[in-house]
């Protein structure tokens, strides 16, 4: 058979963007459809940032940002990881806070017993009336919000109201909570204060703390060619415009290429995609409703960033300043991703605040990212309903599209949803069915 025969009568799709969501959703229709896949980087979206670190004598290639997960919570991103046979590894996450002078308020480790981790108090914390009270403030409100996420009302709530109506105790909330939600969602704290109050209790009640996080064993450049087998990669492909070209759409290139196609899913961010699509006013107006925010991630080796003494601390370093909108945050990755275990010290810092060293630095990255506010929720609503109009061939696909927190595992999510509409088998729920 020639190569592409078994191709030529399926019709066309183009997924634009190689993110995880565009990268499952390719994987997932290329079954049923010719897909063809733009990037306008010069690799696919999920290792477009990576960079690698020799040391030692050994050369390891280190994701930006981290790309982390749990059980519980990241259901279909482990099915599909499990599917196209991804190593997953537990990886310690464990974390110590200082203020802005340096001092230590909380240093915690975690200890595994069997699938579950234990966290305990480590160094001069179990001798810290301060770490203490937030320890216990912490078992108050996760005790709670296990209690209120069967809570009706919890959609009608912003996270910030409910933290106010919970009594929970502030210092938990200002040297803990916001810092770990603002790293883990990639906004400053008004932010994770306005997310609806039932997408953040599902995200903290779901079992992360007692079942540790998960990283892929060996990365992205692990991942993302198992889901681009069978699927034409079009590298340094910016999209200039997507619009209605008779009974198909128009896929115009800003290096002047141009191709129609049956269907067309975007999976690229809210802002991007509002940019891309004409003809499509509805949805430009409620894509531009989903609120964003810039970041930027730096990797390095400058340990001037931790806490001293540096001798025995755990993983994962919170600068928490008072009077700051954001943490800094920073993750020595030769002790959080195994893979790096036997290299130096380096660290990735999300949100640098104070200034590293430049012949430490290998790479800084400036990135956005979704978050969630009731308004966006209405908008992505509308969205997902205006996909179900008969005839649609215009398709979104990302993070910001699911009921919840903009991670890996809402991407997937979407990615599944637009699958199923446009007629593919979920290999993942294909199985489970006739295993029942």
């Amino acid at each position: 058979m020639e190569p592409g025969t078994k191709n030529r009568h399926k019709p066309s799709l183009a997924v634009i963007g190689t993110g995880v969501a565009g990268l499952s959703a390719a994987y997932l229709l290329k079954d049923k459809y010719r897909v063809t896949v733009f990037e306008s980087q010069a690799r696919a979206g999920m290792g477009a940032y990576s960079v690698d670190y020799a040391s030692n004598g050994i050369t390891r290639r280190i994701d930006i940002p981290l790309r982390i997960f749990c059980r519980g919570y990241y259901d279909n991103l482990f099915a599909l990881y499990n599917h196209i046979g991804v190593k997953i590894v537990t990886s310690d996450h464990s974390g110590i806070f200082s203020d802005e002078a340096g001092r230590v308020i909380l240093h915690y480790g975690n200890a595994r017993w069997g699938m579950s981790q234990i966290s305990y108090l480590k160094g001069r914390s179990w001798l810290s009336p301060a770490a203490w009270s937030i320890g216990l403030q912490s078992r108050r409100f996760f005790a709670r919000a296990k209690r209120d996420i069967r809570r009706t009302d919890l959609a009608d709530l912003c996270f910030g109201e409910y933290l106010q109506q919970s009594g929970t105790g502030q210092d938990f909330v200002d040297t803990i909570l916001l810092p770990m939600m603002s790293v883990t969602c990639t906004c400053d704290y008004q932010a994770v204060r306005n997310y609806p109050a039932d997408i953040m209790l599902e995200y903290l009640t779901c079992g992360i703390h007692e079942i540790g996080i998960m990283s892929a064993a060996k990365g992205v450049d692990d991942i993302v060619p198992r889901m681009l087998v069978d699927i034409e990669l079009r590298t340094n492909s910016p999209v200039a415009i997507i619009e209605p070209a008779g009974q198909q759409l128009r896929v115009a290139t800003k290096a002047g290429a141009d191709q129609s196609f049956d269907q067309v899913v975007v999976a690229a961010q809210a802002q991007q995609a509002a940019a891309m699509i004409s003809g499509f006013d509805d949805r430009r107006a409620l894509l531009n409703r989903i609120p964003f925010e810039r970041s930027s991630m730096s990797v390095h080796t400058d340990e001037e960033i931790l806490p001293a003494p540096t001798k025995g601390l755990s993983p994962v370093s919170y600068h928490v300043p008072s009077g700051s909108r954001r943490a800094e945050v920073s993750v020595d990755l030769t002790k959080g991703i195994a893979r790096l275990s036997g290299q130096e010290t380096i660290f990735q810092t999300w949100n640098p605040i104070r200034r590293i060293a430049p012949n430490r630095e290998l790479a800084r990255v400036d990135f956005t990212r979704p978050t969630v506010t009731r308004d966006s929720r209405k908008a992505v609503i509308a969205l997902r309903e205006s996909q179900n109009q008969p005839g649609n061939r215009l398709w979104l696909c990302g993070s910001y599209m699911a009921e919840k927190i903009p991670l890996l595992e809402a991407a997937v999510d979407s990615s599944v949803a637009v699958a199923e509409q446009l007629g593919a088998a979920i290999p993942w729920k294909a199985s489970a069915a006739a295993a029942v």
